[in-house]
């Protein structure tokens, strides 16, 4: 009421002073009150010395101040106003590791310092299919799919000022567990690693799912397979142009000097040797009627095979034998050593080496 009196006092002498007919300079037409300058004219506030003009536009701010059309006020908020506060949810942005069929729902959260509301959207990068986002709660929802793949993505948030705050996300997504299905047989366990899975196999078994039996499982020297190219054979005191690579089972047979000559197979790394074959060579003279093993590690330094420590000796003959050893070992280098075989031709041998590779057990 006192700004009105006061603008009615101004009016007054303005009307006065410069007026040549009468004129409402204050027009009162309620709720409103509309103060009005003729034409060319001016409307001038000026306050005394230390004084203060203040425009209050409703209680508690719920009017604004309009120029030509334009509300003061807001594009006042718009120049002080601040962009919106992600909080952190982790470090780098990380917000979870989910398997698939795993139910999403985390709730992503920046909070405006004016505290008016926040909507979101994405704007770069993918969600994971089936996962989505709430532009209203910053929730992402959905299922995991089944995919494994890292996501990174990311959200922008915008306040009502439209001041905008970005932040990048990463979800991890993993496939459905690989163990779910029990791939392992023969009481494997089952152990989930990156996005597959590794089975640690019960004896004797071996293999990707220990499907294999170590003890009758060929490592791959007879002719059949080869998966044991022929560098890795080799032979010590071989009889005229026998070459080791003859040496495999059911190939063309290779044949040593005398009881100093060896035949070697290289396995390639160290693996779980459970037996050998030995096969005569086609003849009942083309024999060696028994052996023993030694095996090495490093190529090297070869150990005798024993038993509670004795030499382990095998028998063979004018035919195929399979011997299982009493005790597994652990080998990449497997020589075979002639005892017995019939004198006037020397030793004959075609072999195969039984086991599991450790990448396999």
């Amino acid at each position: 009421m006192f700004w009105i009196m006061i603008l009615v006092s101004l009016l007054s002498v303005l009307g006065l002073s410069t007026a040549s007919k009468p004129f409402d300079a204050l027009v009162i037409h309620r709720p409103h009150v509309d103060v009005i300058a003729e034409h060319d004219g001016n409307i001038t506030l000026l306050s005394g010395i230390n004084g203060n003009i203040s425009i209050l536009p409703g209680a508690n701010e719920t009017g604004s101040v309009y120029f030509d059309g334009e509300d003061l006020l807001y594009l006042i908020k718009l120049v002080v106003s601040l962009p919106p506060v992600w909080e952190e949810h982790s470090p780098f942005g990380y917000v979870g590791e989910f398997h698939s069929g795993d139910r999403v729902n985390i709730q992503l959260k920046a909070t405006d310092p004016e505290g008016t509301k926040i909507t979101y959207n994405l704007i770069g990068g993918e969600l994971p299919p089936g996962i989505k986002l709430d532009p209203v709660s910053g929730i992402l929802r959905g299922l995991a799919p089944n995919t494994e793949d890292l996501f990174t993505f990311t959200i922008r948030a915008t306040d009502a000022h439209g001041k905008q705050a970005d932040n990048v996300f990463k979800m991890l997504i993993r496939g459905a567990n690989k163990c779910d299905s029990n791939p392992c047989t023969h009481e494997g366990q089952c152990h989930e690693q990156n996005g597959s899975y590794t089975c640690r196999c019960a004896h004797p078994y071996g293999g990707r799912t220990c499907n294999l039996d170590c003890r009758s499982n060929s490592l791959g020297v007879r002719q059949s397979l080869r998966w044991i190219p022929d560098a890795q054979m080799t032979a010590h005191k071989s009889s005229g142009n026998s070459f080791a690579s003859n040496g495999r089972q059911d190939g063309s047979v290779w044949r040593g000097v005398d009881r100093s000559s060896w035949l070697q197979v290289d396995l390639g790394n160290i693996t779980r040797v459970y037996g050998t074959v030995m096969q005569y060579g086609g003849s009942r003279y083309y024999y060696t009627s028994s052996y023993y093993l030694q095996y090495s590690t490093d190529g090297d330094n070869f150990h005798n095979y024993t038993v509670a420590g004795q030499l382990t000796q095998f028998s063979a003959g004018a035919s195929t034998y399979t011997r299982p050893l009493p005790e597994p070992i652990d080998a990449r280098f497997v020589r075979f050593h002639p005892i017995g075989y019939y004198s006037s031709y020397g030793p004959y041998m075609r072999v195969d080496v039984l086991g599991c590779h450790y990448y396999t057990l």
